[in-house]
């Protein structure tokens, strides 16, 4: 090889290597060092499970901004003493979840995962999946892209500080709406003969979830929450199917019927999108009973170490019993009447 050659190949191995070594610096610099907003953490809501004490949690529940709106854990805590975790983000991918379950399984070990399959049918093409997976798996291996915006309130004090991880969600990642705001459209789930498969991008990665839980000894149940806007009855057809075909348990709370039935005038805070606590109370009832009669807790709500849940319970009750803030229309919203969500 020519000598020109040998200095070429030096030269770009010397760049690669003070690349990386910057890379290294800052994604240290850049990754919150505290659990809360104020760290600069995604969705401390969806994190708060660091701050719970080490393999406290039993049941973690998945999903997008579907799931975190409709299930309860103080609801689950009060009746069966369970204590679990919505760890769900809004616009969630499927990459982004199994991340965040790699997150969790640093701190605690849950034996159920309860999964919003919602999030499989995300994205307007399998082109736009890819690149939301791809997006996610690059914020997971190199966190100064995901954290970027972070150097606006970074502090070179606070840099290269040890994580601290200590935020607790009340509501252990819940989001409590007490707006009603009626869904008005057509029925979502009139049946038909479509079938709507689930994108092969999507699918092979929530494969890959279901290998990591497998693997941890973690069962899976899958569910479908209510929402009136972004689910079909021909993707309860295709899920039904998938589920049936690789043994996996669904429940789908918009087939539901009796006092389980979503009252679409009265459950959702946004107009179908999202439960309100009403709404969510009724799926965790029903979910609840579910897992009580197939799966195996023990009820910890007199461990004096779950104190905290029963104190947290207190004050959600405290909040739904301020009652509902009703929203007919639009301009009420812009007007001013907007509902105070707790965390």
């Amino acid at each position: 090889m020519k000598v020109c050659n040998i200095k070429k190949l030096l030269k770009a191995a010397v760049f690669v290597l003070i690349f990386a070594a910057v890379m290294m610096v800052l994604c240290q610099m850049f990754i919150p060092k505290t659990s809360d907003s104020e760290g600069g953490m995604a969705n401390p809501n969806a994190r708060g499970f660091y701050g719970e004490p080490r393999n406290s949690i039993d049941l973690v529940v998945m999903g997008d901004s579907n799931a975190y709106c409709a299930y309860s854990p103080m609801v689950i805590w009060e009746k069966y003493g369970i204590p679990s975790y919505v760890a769900a983000e809004g616009n969630q991918t499927i990459v982004g979840a199994i991340n965040l379950l790699d997150e969790m399984l640093k701190c605690q070990s849950p034996k159920v995962l309860v999964f919003d399959v919602n999030m499989l049918w995300s994205g307007d093409s399998n082109v736009q999946r890819m690149e939301d997976c791809i997006n996610s798996m690059l914020g997971q291996a190199v966190p100064v892209v995901k954290y970027h915006d972070r150097w606006k309130n970074l502090q070179l004090m606070d840099s290269f500080k040890e994580k601290n991880y200590t935020f607790r969600s009340k509501t252990r990642g819940q989001r409590l709406g007490r707006c009603v705001k009626p869904y008005t459209g057509d029925d979502p789930m009139k049946k038909t003969d479509d079938t709507d498969c689930i994108p092969w991008v999507t699918r092979y990665f929530f494969e890959e979830l279901l290998k990591k839980c497998e693997l941890n000894d973690i069962q899976v149940l899958l569910i479908e929450t209510p929402t009136a806007t972004s689910w079909t009855y021909a993707r309860h057809v295709a899920m039904e199917k998938y589920a049936e075909k690789n043994q996996l348990k669904f429940i789908d709370f918009n087939m539901m019927d009796g006092k389980y039935k979503i009252d679409w005038k009265e459950d959702t805070k946004d107009g179908g999108m999202h439960m309100n606590v009403y709404g969510a109370k009724k799926v965790t009832a029903y979910l609840g009973k579910y897992i009580a009669e197939n799966y195996t807790f023990d009820n910890k709500k007199e461990n004096v170490e779950y104190s905290d849940w029963n104190v947290c319970y207190k004050e959600y009750k405290r909040y739904v019993r301020k009652g509902k803030i009703y929203l007919p229309n639009d301009d009420q919203i812009e007007n001013g009447i907007k509902d105070d969500e707790h965390e």
